[in-house]
């Protein structure tokens, strides 16, 4: 070889740029966990959480500029995200933007999590310049940095969202984004077009747990990517499967806690190989070899990584308390939809209402009395029209199992004396059960809206001790279920609101079981009961139903049959019974003979313990 080849490849063996440092190898080297934000504080270490490494080191992969991480709670996607901020900022700066679901959201997560990521460590210490009350360059939500800056906005900012140029965007928690940025549309689509200037070397990332299917963004997002799964190995067929919750097996057994409500424990959990059918023990499933497995390789091409993860993968996760959260939450559908979203990672699914209607109207039964055997109260929901009144009464268990009573129609207007006496009338009658006991209606809701609210107002305030009050029902995603209005004097009584929304949906799941048990529907064949077919196409008389206009996404229920009364009327029975904190142990031994009930209201209870409380000399 002559000396000039010889020069040359030693020259160029000192000045070759070196390999890019993936965000799993930076983070190993440099990431500190600080105590504030993790349970586990001290060095990073990728091995601890493997799923992570190959999620971090996509953002540096050639050719991939969207990374989307469809996940449970508690699986390390927010610290995912930081690491690839961190890396960036540390190796390759640029202008970024971190956008977090709300203005004070982004505030708080700056405070929280990104600067005591950058004060632990000493990379990102040494070129984050730090934070001065006067200087508008550094302040909670804008870093700089040499090289770039980072701007960290909430999605409800349009301003902030659409104005300079950036290279990196992190966003995080995208389905709980408003649907629009103000008046400017998708704060998602608003983000994206400020990447424009930087297509051949941005980098966009998206975190979420999911919500309702085919409304997810992140589902989205994640099926427009390689949908990668985390999938393990079973020790005895050496397959490797994505853990569902549908393949997991536990042993448990019930009691009562110290506040008389049902309890579980958990004895076992394992995992069953859908290939084997082997139950293997969680101790050795989290210790079993994995891997990402792509179910849309083909999106590679268009340089989208997409990654689902639930609980089970995670080092943190422990088995058995995910079984009792489920047994916790499975009766009760707006519980069974947090357990879906933050544990298991997956969308909650609306079932279609089509033909729901005929099926409850076949499945009409024999009662064994006025009230059958199982209830053990009763609440009544009222609906005000122009010129009548429409009510059902409907018995509870404990479980929310339900039965229909009684459904009928009151004609008149709201202002006139005889309608209220009606409804006396169906406040004070005694229910009959097969065992000569009688049983009365313990609350009702009936409807302020409309045409008749101060007069719905005023009767309800003559009628406090008879347990009926008024309430004004509210539409929209995220409501509360029921809560009480702000009262001028104490002489106007209880009024509620009702979010209506989420009552729909807990109905048209209960309507949707099959088996007798929690949340199942009974209605009586006895047709003086009312329950004709004309009730039932009332009951499942609204859907839920996606909009998509101006690029965003929007869910409202709808009309598939015109008199919706019969759900309006359901969904006030079923808000009073879910609101108040009853004692079913003591109606139960009042249905048995043995006890007068004592029906006691959250508020009257948290007096009762104030009470108790100040009698032994202690100040709350």
């Amino acid at each position: 070889m002559s000396a000039i080849s010889e020069l040359a490849r030693y020259t160029y063996s000192m000045f070759r740029p070196p390999a890019q440092q993936t965000v799993s190898e930076w983070a190993d080297e440099n990431r500190v966990l600080v105590s504030e934000s993790s349970a586990e504080p001290g060095a990073w270490r990728t091995d601890r959480a493997p799923y992570q490494r190959e999620i971090m080191d996509s953002f540096t992969q050639p050719g991939i500029w969207q990374i989307v991480i469809m996940a449970s709670a508690q699986v390390g996607k927010s610290e995912i995200e930081l690491n690839m901020l961190g890396c960036a900022i540390d190796n390759d700066p640029g202008p970024m933007l971190y956008v977090q679901p709300t203005d004070k959201v982004a505030e708080d997560y700056s405070k929280r999590r990104i600067q005591p990521m950058i004060n632990a460590c000493p990379t990102l210490r040494e070129k984050v310049f730090k934070q001065r009350s006067r200087d508008a360059a550094n302040t909670i939500t804008m870093k700089t940095f040499p090289g770039g800056s980072l701007a960290i906005i909430g999605a409800n900012s349009p301003a902030d969202l659409a104005s300079k140029p950036v290279r990196y965007i992190f966003m995080d928690e995208t389905d709980r984004f408003p649907a629009s940025a103000g008046t400017e549309g998708d704060p998602q689509e608003l983000a994206e077009r400020r990447t424009e200037t930087f297509r051949h070397n941005r980098k966009i990332v998206k975190t979420s747990t999911p919500t309702i299917k085919g409304r997810s963004k992140i589902e989205t997002d994640y099926m427009n990517g390689t949908q990668e799964e985390w999938h393990t190995e079973c020790p005895h067929c050496h397959n490797f499967s994505f853990i569902q919750f549908v393949n997991i097996k536990f042993e448990k057994e019930n009691y009562k806690n110290e506040r008389g409500d049902e309890d579980y424990h958990v004895l076992s959990v394992g995992w069953e190989c859908p290939t084997c059918k082997r139950v293997i023990p969680e101790h050795i499933v989290k210790r079993q070899p994995a891997k990402w497995v792509s179910k849309n390789p083909k999106a590679l091409d268009n340089g989208i990584r997409s990654f689902r993860l639930n609980a089970f993968m995670s080092p943190w996760s422990d088995w058995k308390d995910i079984v009792w959260k489920f047994l916790k939450a499975h009766k009760d559908p707006e519980k069974l939809k947090t357990f879906y979203n933050t544990i298991l990672g997956e969308t909650w699914e609306v079932h279609t209402n089509s033909g729901l209607d005929e099926a409850l109207y076949k499945r009409r039964e024999h009662y064994d009395a006025e009230i059958p055997a199982g209830v053990l109260l009763l609440t009544m929901g009222v609906d005000t029209q122009d010129n009548r009144l429409e009510y059902e009464v409907v018995g509870w268990d404990r479980n929310g199992q339900s039965w229909g009573i009684s459904r009928g129609i009151i004609p008149g207007r709201a202002d006139a004396p005889g309608v209220w006496e009606e409804i006396d009338s169906l406040l004070s009658r005694q229910w009959k059960l097969k065992n000569g006991m009688k049983m009365r209606i313990l609350a009702t809701f009936i409807d302020s809206g409309g045409h008749f609210t101060q007069e719905v107002y005023r009767e309800c305030a003559k009628r406090q001790t008879k347990r009926i009050w008024p309430i004004k029902g509210e539409p929209g995603e995220g409501k509360p279920y029921c809560r009480p209005m702000k009262r001028a004097n104490a002489k106007e009584g209880m009024k509620f609101i009702l979010g209506v929304d989420q009552g729909k949906e807990g109905i048209m799941y209960e309507a949707g079981v099959t088996e007798p048990g929690p949340s199942y529907m009974h209605f009586p064949i006895d047709y003086r009961a009312g329950y004709d077919m004309e009730y039932f196409k009332g009951l499942i008389s609204e859907q839920m139903v996606m909009h998509r206009r101006s690029g965003r996404s929007t869910i409202a229920w709808e009309k598939v049959y015109e008199r919706n009364e019969p759900l309006d009327c359901r969904n006030y029975a079923r808000a009073a019974y879910r609101y108040f904190n009853w004692h079913f142990d003591e109606l139960e031994r009042v249905i048995n003979g043995e006890d007068e009930p004592k029906i006691i209201t959250k508020t009257e209870e948290i007096k009762r313990k104030q009470r108790h409380v100040v009698s032994r000399g202690i100040k709350v």
